[in-house]
């Protein structure tokens, strides 16, 4: 009897915490949408043209956008059972994203370090391409970004990862814009993106 009940409560709980995180994933939805989404004409950095725009710094670098995006890729880390030392990507995009899940991280008592990886090595000092992280060879690292297009910003910050000697896990973005970055990455690594544009845009 004290194990049915105990499995029941361990149920509702459950089911409490998909709850939760399924409002926190529809408010960062709307967040996102009314901050960094713009429809019109563009021409993005790749040279293509594009009928939408995302200007993701305006949520990651939102107080309330970069507690949802923290609470929201750490409980995926938890969900797919993904044990990761340190979480980082390629500066800038990766930058505020890494930093809200090493500081929720901490607050679940689940501490997880942030690392910035440089597009160019510094000429002085220890002339690192990764800050933050001097973690032992065979750490198990995720890399970030905040919007995939062609997955060369990901590919790039887990080459510099796997050239320190870190494990790449897994990689994350905030939204996927599905023009072939996924493909590339999955082809390596297991890819999570929180948001497809396609999900976005639909009744935008």
């Amino acid at each position: 009897m004290e194990a049915d009940r105990a499995a029941q409560a361990q149920a509702a709980a459950s089911d409490n915490i998909v709850v939760v995180m399924d409002e926190q994933l529809r408010e960062l939805r709307d967040l996102i949408r009314r901050k960094s989404l713009r429809v019109g004409e563009f021409t993005l950095s790749s040279g293509k043209k594009s009928s939408y725009y995302l200007d993701c710094r305006m949520t990651t670098l939102d107080a309330r956008g970069a507690l949802l995006i923290g609470r929201l890729i750490l409980d995926r880390l938890h969900s797919h059972n993904i044990h990761a030392d340190a979480i980082g990507g390629l500066t800038l995009g990766a930058d505020p994203i890494a930093t809200a899940v090493a500081v929720v991280s901490a607050l679940a008592d689940r501490p997880i370090s942030a690392f910035i990886v440089r597009k160019e090595s510094k000429g002085h000092g220890m002339q690192r391409t990764i800050e933050g992280y001097d973690g032992k060879p065979g750490s198990r690292v995720v890399v970030v970004d905040d919007v995939c297009t062609t997955g060369d910003s990901i590919l790039k910050a887990a080459e510099k990862a796997e050239e320190a000697g870190y494990d790449v896990v897994a990689a994350f973005c905030v939204v996927d814009r599905e023009e072939g970055g996924t493909d590339l990455i999955a082809k390596r690594y297991p890819f999570y993106p929180l948001f497809t544009a396609k999900e976005l845009l639909n009744d935008a």
